[in-house]
């Protein structure tokens, strides 16, 4: 394995590039192949500058090049942990980190804080945190301090004072179109779709800046997104926010308080609505120029990628697949990808788009070989170049889970 630190990293166009610590030449790397906790720091902005291990092979995007692979946060100099115990000292709490793998305590002040202004910072049990242990005759200390943030993106954006009531309340009748909302393999009956769906939603507005905001002659300042749900009448759901008025630009440290809070999913007909002069656009995945992306392409070659297709083998809800050796478990996936693409001849729906790594990919069912017409999984195939490549496997849930950003998927075969 190399060495080397992340140099930047962008979270919309999930790709990044390593400074090498043996080479002034930097390393592309894809999020697709980033492991366990620096996947959390990316993904919140937190990874700049963070040592990592990860190995170095021919590329699969740049054509010549090397690319990093299994790229993961070097624990050897960096460790994940969070603030685990207060205790009353002489004068003050004493505050400690515990590592999240090996259990140790490791001692924390205020000074080895990134980024904290002064002494008065606050700490709140279970806060994760990244740090530099440093261990001597006096004991573990806690270096270079930074705490993640691993919220759902919506609720960074806003304060809810209930935010599964809020949900609760959006599903009622005569507010969200009925529709199941809950996986239908493992049922958890807290609507987890529409909760990732809202908080997709609210990331992509927020970054394509698809809100609007007014003032109330108060000067109280108002936002709304369309969320892109509709009633039983096809009348428009916006998410309708307030100024939070604990807000400050300046958070040092802690998990920040977010700017809005929130007021309620409603129609036009909500009572914030005559703060606004005209409403938000619904969030975008393509342009109009691009709905040929949404159509699969039966006429291009579809190629496995066999090593990440081996490691999400385990999401295959099927004894005979977990039993098969390598080799058949190839033949079912040739054999899948045969059918599907019959299938899709036929029918096109067959390949379901779904958004993701700022790109549109395609969902195709993995079906037992016995029974050709049941559906165990969803191939996930994205075009590259000149050809499509199965990239990973999703189990039927996470599947319709990602599928809904773009449109109610017909449940053809996405259905278990």
């Amino acid at each position: 394995m190399k060495e080397g630190t992340v140099k930047w990293y962008d979270s919309t166009k999930k790709f990044g590039f390593i400074t090498p610590n043996d080479s002034n030449k930097d390393v592309y790397f894809h999020v697709s192949n980033v492991k366990n906790e620096l996947l959390v720091l990316l993904e919140n902005n937190k990874g700049k500058n963070e040592p990592v291990v990860f190995e170095e092979k021919p590329s699969t995007k740049l054509s010549g090049q090397v690319e990093g692979f299994e790229v993961a946060l070097d624990l050897e100099k960096r460790k994940v942990g969070y603030i685990h115990k207060k205790e009353k000292g002489f004068e003050n709490e004493v505050f400690y980190i515990k590592d999240y793998h090996s259990e140790k305590e490791y001692f924390l002040h205020h000074k080895n804080i990134r980024k904290a202004t002064d002494k008065y910072v606050t700490y709140e049990e279970e806060d994760p945190v990244v740090f530099t242990p440093e261990e001597n005759e006096k004991g573990c200390m806690a270096k270079d301090v930074l705490l993640v943030d691993t919220r759902p993106f919506i609720l960074g954006f806003a304060s809810f004072q209930d935010y599964d009531g809020a949900i609760r309340e959006l599903v009622q009748p005569n507010m969200c179109e009925d529709e199941n909302w809950d996986y239908i393999q493992k049922p958890t009956g807290s609507y987890p779709i529409l909760k990732s769906y809202l908080n997709k939603t609210c990331e992509r507005v927020v970054n394509q800046g698809k809100y609007k905001i007014g003032k109330a002659n108060d000067g109280t300042e108002y936002l709304f997104f369309n969320t892109g749900l509709v009633n039983v009448f096809q009348d428009e759901i916006f998410a309708y926010f307030q100024k939070n008025r604990k807000y400050s630009a300046n958070q040092p440290w802690g998990i920040h308080i977010p700017e809005w809070w929130f007021l309620e999913f409603n129609t036009d007909q909500s009572y914030y609505r005559k703060f606004f002069s005209e409403s938000p656009e619904i969030a975008t995945y393509f342009e109009e120029t691009e709905v040929q992306k949404l159509i699969f392409d039966t006429t291009l070659t579809i190629r496995p990628n066999w090593e990440h297709l081996n490691k999400r083998r385990i999401r295959v809800d099927s004894e005979d697949i977990q039993e098969m050796t390598e080799q058949e478990f190839h033949e079912a996936i040739e054999d899948s990808i045969t059918m599907a693409k019959k299938r899709i001849k036929r029918n096109y729906k067959t390949a379901i788009p779904h958004f993701y790594n700022n790109d549109i990919q395609f969902l195709v069912p993995l079906c037992e070989r016995k029974d050709r017409g049941k559906a165990l999984a969803a191939m996930v195939i994205q075009k590259s170049e000149q050809i499509y490549e199965v990239t990973t496997i999703l189990t039927l849930d996470q599947a319709y889970n990602n599928a809904r950003l773009l449109a109610k998927p017909d449940r053809e075969w996405l259905n278990p």
